[in-house]
């Protein structure tokens, strides 16, 4: 059967992004107790080996991210499935601590970095007219991994051993999703000849002192910063907020549920309007979530501050992707997200420290809440002010 290309890149981007949950924390941290049990690791030294594995994968992004604009579709998929499939090869097979370096890598890498990126970015270069519309599709696949991986992992690891489990993802990877997935990009254009008409070439240091980049980056940034640092210290913040950890983990429902709702009607709103004009309200729900967070009495519980923050989330997943698109055209769009993408990792790596160290001082909800909510009214208007286009929107 053949499918228009739209609806290629489309089923290609939702594809790729949700086999990327095998590389995503919320699938390696359901091995947590053993690994630690098998290697005699602490907590402590268990998050240092990932979070330095992450750090690196992430940072590597700056130089790989232009391979989806360099290579056939195929040809970055199959790097990126290999490097999946190799991490979880040395997971299952792994007979000392050592190697977990090395296995978290290429797990990150292939998964979290390489296949998330080369979806979205298929998904906007392919769709044209539709690709708020598309970007929506592929970052659905976000929310069917976190709700669909979980389950399947705990229940496998109910039934056999842990180093099964990951030797059958990569298999299922290898005889299932690399067929299917490279069956889908088949038939789509090499990226010179779906960018079309372009900018002028930029390189990354350009990129970098770009004031629209920067501008855009002042948004953009904002969603993985402030979730990361909830997320991370989501207990300490229940404690002071007075929240049971059962409606905590429930809460969760509420931000997916949010997530995919925002995904869906924001891919609408960027084919009608534009990113840049979406980038004005991209950040607005984290504004009652702020204001939640500080002054909701604890019989509130965390649901209204989770379906606020999941909403925001799923906003963003689909703008970001769409605004380098806009912003700087998709012939380069692979290098322009992939820059992005390492700077949001250290972004995030700073996080969780900043806000424990406010909640190891003793400082009030309100203190870095009121601040957060002020941010995401005033400054996503005065940097949409700032942006243009590299070409009108497709409407």
């Amino acid at each position: 059967m053949a499918f228009p290309h739209h609806q290629r890149a489309a089923a290609f981007g939702l594809g790729t992004v949700l086999i990327s949950g095998a590389g995503q924390t919320y699938f390696i941290g359901l091995f947590g107790a053993e690994l630690r049990d098998a290697f005699g690791l602490s907590e402590a030294a268990l998050g240092t080996i990932y979070g330095g594995a992450t750090l690196v994968s992430g940072l590597l992004m700056f130089w790989l991210g232009a391979m989806a604009d360099r290579m056939p579709l195929g040809r970055a998929l199959a790097i990126a499935l290999t490097c999946l499939i190799a991490g979880a090869l040395v997971m299952a097979s792994a007979p000392h601590p050592a190697l977990l370096l090395p296995g978290f890598l290429l797990l990150r890498l292939g998964g979290q970095g390489l296949c998330g990126h080369i979806g979205i970015v298929a998904a906007a270069r392919h769709a044209g007219p539709r690709r708020g519309t598309a970007l929506s599709i592929a970052a659905f696949g976000f929310v069917i991994g976190e709700a669909l991986w979980p389950m399947l992992v705990s229940a496998s690891l109910g039934l056999m051993p842990w180093r099964w489990v990951w030797g059958g993802t990569a298999l299922v990877v290898l005889v299932a999703g690399w067929p299917l997935l490279g069956w889908l990009a088949a038939p789509l254009p090499p990226p010179d000849a779906a960018a079309g008409h372009g900018t002028a070439p930029l390189r990354r240091r350009t990129l970098m002192t770009s004031p629209r980049f920067l501008a855009a980056l002042s948004v953009v940034l904002v969603p993985p910063f402030m979730i990361t640092a909830v997320f991370f210290h989501q207990s300490s913040v229940g404690a002071v907020k007075g929240w049971a950890l059962g409606d905590i983990a429930s809460a969760f429902a509420a931000y997916a549920a949010a997530q995919a709702t925002a995904n869906w009607f924001t891919g609408r709103a960027v084919d009608r309007l534009g990113s840049v004009a979406v980038l004005r309200l991209q950040l607005l729900p984290l504004v009652p979530a702020m204001l939640a967070l500080a002054w909701l009495p604890s019989g509130a519980g965390p649901w209204p501050v989770f379906a606020l923050l999941g909403a925001m989330s799923g906003a963003s997943q689909v703008n970001a992707g769409a605004l380098w698109a806009e912003l700087f055209g998709t012939e380069q769009m692979g290098m322009v997200r992939g820059v992005a993408a390492a700077i949001m990792v250290v972004a995030t790596a700073l996080a969780p420290p900043l806000l424990g160290l406010a909640l190891g001082a003793g400082l009030p909800l309100a203190a870095w809440c009121l601040p957060a909510a002020a941010y995401a009214v005033v400054v996503p208007l005065l940097v949409a002010r700032t942006l243009t286009p590299a070409r009108a929107p497709a409407t």
